[in-house]
């Protein structure tokens, strides 16, 4: 299948319009941090297009980026597996579903929307303008993602490779979070401490947690020691740490834990 889906076939770009030509070559800034150019921007002007814009502009010939966006979902997950699974080979399905749930959930896109002024680009709605918009985290988000599937098509479209396509724009937006990703991103310490222990000892990490002397209602302080009773009668203090909930210092007690055992957190 080398064609458009039927709704992009026939987008305004074909009506000769000096004004819609010249509306498209200004999306040049765009592309360029988007790291792709489109062989046809009209496909990159409707994944900017959101539905307020369409209700009030009903006969413009512009869709709304909605199914973009739901192709642009799976195009972001094929790629960011890809980039994952390249990166940690070794790595079994749960680490890396948990590393591309959090790469590519709603808030990251957002931000990454943000970081490529992706908002002012947006047509929408004087109500959705007013209302802050181009701020939204959702519509940022499906913005991403709609991008993301218009540079799989278009490149299709132009008998390019789709799916390099995409991972250009991928690279673009996400390529330094991805760049940053541990295997243990996303699982808070006192759980890599149990499975370490576990993994190790194959004991359960056992914490001692206590308000500090100088704790108050307005000041909290608890202090924690995380430690493993060995079979031998002994105790191995693993790490100390305090913060202003019981929680945060249990937390802190394994992140030092970490540090100490297993090459930091």
């Amino acid at each position: 299948m080398t064609g458009l889906p039927a709704i992009f076939e026939d987008l305004p770009d074909r009506r000769g319009d000096p004004e819609i030509d010249a509306a498209l070559v200004e999306l040049g800034p765009l592309e360029r941090r988007l790291g792709y150019r489109f062989c046809r921007p009209a496909l990159l002007r409707a994944a900017l297009t959101l539905t307020s814009w369409c209700n009030e502009h009903p006969g413009s010939g512009w869709p709304s980026n909605e199914s973009l966006e739901f192709f642009g979902d799976a195009v972001l997950d094929l790629v960011a597996a890809d980039a994952l699974w390249n990166r940690f080979p070794e790595q079994g399905e749960g680490p890396l579903t948990r590393l591309r749930a959090s790469l590519v959930s709603e808030r990251a896109l957002a931000q990454v929307a943000r970081e490529c002024g992706l908002g002012e680009w947006l047509y929408l709605g004087r109500g959705d303008e007013l209302r802050g918009g181009r701020e939204r985290e959702a519509s940022l988000a499906d913005a991403v993602e709609a991008v993301l599937g218009a540079a799989f098509l278009d490149a299709r479209v132009a008998g390019q490779d789709p799916l390099a396509a995409a991972a250009k724009v991928f690279r673009a937006l996400l390529g330094a979070r991805a760049d940053k990703l541990a295997p243990h991103h996303g699982v808070d310490a006192k759980s890599r401490l149990q499975h370490w222990a576990q993994r190790v000892h194959r004991l359960t990490p056992v914490y001692l947690t206590e308000a500090g002397e100088d704790s108050s209602p307005e000041e909290p302080r608890w202090l924690s020691r995380v430690q493993l009773q060995l079979g031998d009668g002994t105790t191995l203090v693993l790490g100390e740490g305090e913060g202003r909930s019981m929680r945060k210092a249990q937390q802190a007690a394994a992140s030092a834990a970490l540090a100490a055992v297993d090459g930091g957190p």
